[in-house]
């Protein structure tokens, strides 16, 4: 699956991954997906494998949104860079588990694909990572060569 080079702007990449963060947060499935492109692909770091697909994506994200965000408590953006291809959002994540508070650290590279995303790769801990994915990660599959993300060699 190859996907398309961004026709976005640095302030529109940046504009639609606002958009596509505070969806989540809301929990608003229908607006979510529209932001993304119809077969995306979520990198997961650990452990280094990806969800691809839209309909893959469509039941991760039924799942995403009904399991694991309740579990947040508190979202701290650290911080936030973008240019015309992508847009890095750094995290910090405070979630309630069985009446505690966790803390974990997160950081988001949203990729665009055309007008819209085409992606995320998500870096976190191994806790974080089995968290947002529950029995998703049993369908990750592997990286296979370079990421799609990668910069073309000259």
């Amino acid at each position: 699956m190859v996907l398309e080079p961004s026709r976005l702007s640095a302030e529109e990449v940046m504009a639609l991954t606002r958009l596509h963060a505070e969806l989540e947060v809301a929990g608003d499935y229908e607006p979510l997906l529209a932001t993304l492109v119809e077969e995306p692909i979520f990198e997961f770091h650990p452990p280094g494998g990806q969800l691809v697909g839209g309909e893959t994506l469509r039941r991760y994200y039924t799942r995403f949104l009904a399991e694991f965000m309740p579990l947040v408590e508190e979202t701290i953006l650290i911080g936030e860079w973008t240019n015309e291809r992508a847009c890095v959002h750094e995290y910090q994540l405070r979630l309630r588990i069985g009446g505690e508070l966790e803390n974990h650290q997160l950081m988001g590279s949203i990729y665009a694909s055309g007008d819209r995303l085409g992606g995320e790769r998500l870096y976190g801990s191994a806790r974080l990572m089995d968290l947002m994915l529950g029995p998703f990660m049993e369908e990750l599959v592997p990286i296979e060569a370079a990421t799609q993300w990668a910069l073309p060699t000259p």
